[in-house]
């Protein structure tokens, strides 16, 4: 790298680095053995060659990490041009012992400075690599100098994790589902917050992904789950027909894998003294998508606990319908995307109608995310689809507000009429109508 660097000093090329990080790897090696993932590793590193030119060294770091030195880039598109073949590539599904594999990749890319040395160029491109990473991986992402600021905000938090576990300065706050129809409350989702006592308020996605890899998600989801719970219990008491309401927590992947799971949602259950068939355990369709056979095991021993199961995300991952269709799914939650293309998109109907139709074929429950506007909720009772949430309704708030909501006060309203128990009862939580019908004439 000395060498490369020194001649493009001299003339007027750059050297560009990029780090080749695979997303989800440790997913292989569980589901499939060392022996798959050793050749799966083999199989990226002949596609990388393939790709990159026969100047270019291609290097393993380590564990599933590549490095691939590029001399003579003429500009910073040059470089991320070939990083984006890398990500073509990585798109294509790899064949171990007649199994389709995914595996994407996240790839940081760096490119030298007149003054830099090789020991910044690395560093940079390493650090470019994890920001790939944490906007949501399959991406690269080219080495910026503010990008420094943010790695040393991320090891602070990572410093403050123990902390704020120990001294509960993590909290929930509850986003009402509602009835798009009649706006009355079906259930709850608990969300998790950070009171960082010099940051503030931080939202999940500033802290989750450090919390995975520091390997304290499984304590965070534990709190959280039990929390949640139990202020359930002690709130809905207040609420029309709270036998039928609805409390949705979102479980992380890592937390699924770690097999303490159903050990900690029974022992929430228990604690709290809630009803299984209220709770809703909310995993990503990424993450149930990965590892499927240990999954669909895991989700077995949950649902064996009388909870429900919901895919959040809905629409953004990669769902095999032969996976979705033996999984224990009782619901779909539909990503927001798909929800704002209903006004801004000339093909968002059909998009939204889709995701709809395999639900009410699966005889699957259905929920709408990031509702911001009325139109959107009209598309959605068009398309059949009757419960949602979003900031049109209410952003996350504490249980005491939503006491006094319009929604709480709808659900009451209805609850004190017979006709209107009725529909809550018989429609039950976020199922479609053809669903519903379905599920009456089978019981």
């Amino acid at each position: 790298m000395q060498h490369a660097l020194a001649l493009a000093q001299r003339g007027d090329s750059s050297v560009a680095v990029m780090f080749l990080d695979l997303d989800n790897f440790k997913n292989v090696n569980d589901s499939l053995g060392h022996d798959a993932g050793d050749r799966l590793l083999q199989a990226v590193a002949q596609r990388i060659v393939k790709t990159t030119r026969s100047s270019d060294t291609v290097a393993r770091l380590g564990g599933d990490e590549f490095a691939v030195l590029v001399e003579g880039i003429a500009s910073q598109r040059d470089a991320e041009r070939l990083a984006d073949a890398l990500i073509d590539t990585h798109n294509l599904p790899f064949t171990l012992d007649g199994i389709e594999v995914r595996v994407t990749a996240s790839i940081g890319v760096a490119l030298s400075s007149a003054d830099g040395s090789a020991e910044t160029l690395l560093s940079n491109a390493d650090i470019a690599m994890y920001h790939a990473k944490s906007a949501g991986k399959n991406r690269h992402v080219t080495f910026q100098p503010q990008m420094q600021d943010m790695l040393q905000e991320r090891l602070r938090l990572e410093a403050d994790i123990g902390r704020a576990l120990a001294q509960q300065e993590f909290f929930l706050e509850y986003q009402p589902i509602v009835d798009l129809g009649t706006r009355a409350l079906l259930g709850v989702e608990a969300l998790v917050r950070w009171r960082h006592p010099e940051a503030g308020v931080l939202m999940p996605a500033r802290f989750i992904q450090v919390l995975e890899e520091c390997g304290q998600i499984s304590r965070l989801g534990r709190w959280v789950l039990r929390q949640a719970c139990r202020d359930f219990c002690a709130w809905r008491t207040a609420v029309a027909g709270s036998a039928e309401l609805r409390l949705a927590v979102n479980i992380s992947g890592r937390h699924l894998q770690h097999g303490e799971l159903v050990q900690d949602i029974a022992q929430a259950l228990l604690d709290s003294g809630l009803e299984p068939h209220n709770l809703v355990i909310e995993l990503t369709e990424s993450t149930t998508m990965y590892n499927t056979d240990a999954n669909l095991e895991r989700f077995h021993c949950v649902k064996a606990l009388g909870v429900r199961l919901a895919i959040d995300d809905f629409g953004t991952g990669y769902s095999s319908l032969s996976y979705l269709h033996r999984f224990p799914i009782d619901m779909l939650k539909i990503d927001r995307s798909f929800v704002s293309r209903l006004t801004n998109s000339d093909n968002g109907p059909e998009l939204a109608r889709a995701v709809i139709t395999l639900g009410e074929t699966l005889g699957l429950e259905a929920v709408a995310e990031g509702i911001e506007l009325e139109p959107q909720v009209a598309a959605l009772l068009a398309l059949g689809c009757v419960a949602g949430q979003g900031f049109l309704f209410a952003p996350a708030g504490s249980l005491q507000e939503l006491s006094h909501s319009t929604f709480v006060a709808r659900r009451n309203a209805l609850w004190n009429g017979p006709a209107g128990r009725r529909e809550l009862t018989e429609r039950g939580w976020l199922k479609t109508p053809q669903v519903a019908r379905r599920r009456a004439g089978a019981a």
